[in-house]
């Protein structure tokens, strides 16, 4: 089971605006520490935001032991949590192909 878990908070900001936290981590059974052992740690998480002026990226290390992001409006905080569900399926992927190398893999168009 892979899961992945988000925890939403919002605090005051300056001058009365709010900014919104995103915590973010990756619950399973498995060992991915291990299992990534020897390979190199990749992005899986690169972009520039449409809402702000910021660009974003992180590591499969940063995602798995959990991160937090900070955020200034709705809007970056859609997109935020759009970009860690692509990161999520690009980690489960991985995790897919490094547990079936030495295996054939049938492919159908």
């Amino acid at each position: 089971m892979l899961k992945l878990i988000l925890r939403r908070n919002v605090k005051s900001g300056l001058i009365g605006g709010k900014k919104f936290e995103v915590h973010s981590r990756i619950e399973t059974d498995k060992d991915l520490v291990a299992l990534f052992k020897g390979y190199p740690d990749e992005l899986v998480l690169a972009y520039k935001s449409i809402w702000a002026d910021r660009s974003l990226s992180l590591k499969r290390s940063e995602f798995l032991r959990g991160t937090k992001f900070t955020v200034t409006s709705l809007n970056e905080l859609i997109e935020l949590e759009e970009r860690l569900q692509s990161a999520f399926d690009q980690v489960r992927r991985m995790i897919e192909i490094v547990e079936t190398f030495q295996t054939d893999i049938a492919l159908e168009l």
